[in-house]
């Protein structure tokens, strides 16, 4: 074998180990994003574990856990299947539930069909009204793509629960989420679901009032904790909160949970 030859498949082989090797980040960076060799910084746990109502047996989940159901297909701004038998359990149990972002109204719709059937009842939720776009308040460092987002999600004026027997048990609210004034609503609520803007701002905003306004017992549930290049605000603000309060991340979703002591 002549020099040349050697000295070709000894740089091949070079070659193919930077390949492999820039691969092998690649898909391990596409599974942890830029957290190449640790977890993200909120714990993941089962939801079992966070909610002992939701342990399975041999055959899957308890009866007892199932809930009225629409599947999320071609629905802008859903939250996944999981994620939606998760929040309608606990909204199973939940006379006073609080939303950020109202969006479709499907979520709003689900919450209210699964909610106790009792004059105490009531689903508040609040959405940006397609008239109310200049009242948004961008703030500096502000991920762009989070403010087109709420904005596009923000131009419904019919809602999935529109029409619906459950209406009656929903008050929908317009206006900023920054605007909001929670003074009356504090220590009221069973369950607060932050689904509203996902910039930083705002999700810090929407964070500190939905702890603010729940019951001792009552949970808070945030959607779009997806790590630092998809939601990003999201990531930032309740990475942040999480070296303040146990928040933990659902296993199998982009829920991060909390239940207030």
């Amino acid at each position: 074998m002549t020099n040349v030859v050697l000295w070709a498949i000894i740089i091949f082989l070079i070659v193919v180990i930077i390949v492999l090797f820039i691969d092998f980040k690649r898909r391990r960076e596409d599974r942890k994003q830029k957290f190449l060799f640790s977890s993200w910084p909120i714990k993941k746990v089962p939801i079992e574990e966070f909610d002992p109502s939701f342990k399975t047996g041999t055959l899957g989940p308890d009866h007892s856990t199932e809930i009225k159901f629409i599947a999320t297909y071609r629905v802008t701004g859903g939250i996944s299947d999981f994620e939606s038998w998760i929040l309608c359990n606990i909204a199973k149990r939940s006379n006073k539930i609080f939303e950020f972002g109202t969006c479709t109204g499907k979520t709003t719709y689900l919450l209210a069909a699964n909610a106790p059937k009792d004059k105490e009842t009531e689903i508040v939720t609040i959405t940006l009204s397609p008239t109310e776009m200049d009242a948004y308040k961008d703030t500096a460092g502000d991920d762009s793509a989070a403010v087109d987002a709420a904005m596009q999600e923000s131009v419904f004026t019919k809602f999935y629960y529109s029409e619906t027997p459950e209406a009656k048990q929903i008050k929908q609210l317009f206006g900023d989420t920054k605007d909001f004034d929670e003074e009356p609503h504090k220590g009221l609520y069973d369950l607060i679901f932050v689904d509203a803007s996902h910039a930083k701002s705002y999700v810090e905003s929407d964070s500190r009032k939905a702890i603010s306004m729940l019951k001792p017992g009552g949970y808070v549930f945030w959607h779009d904790y997806r790590g630092p290049r998809r939601a990003i605000g999201v990531f930032e603000a309740l990475n942040e909160l999480s070296n303040e309060m146990p928040l933990i991340h659902i296993s199998g979703t982009s829920l991060v949970a909390y239940r207030k002591p």
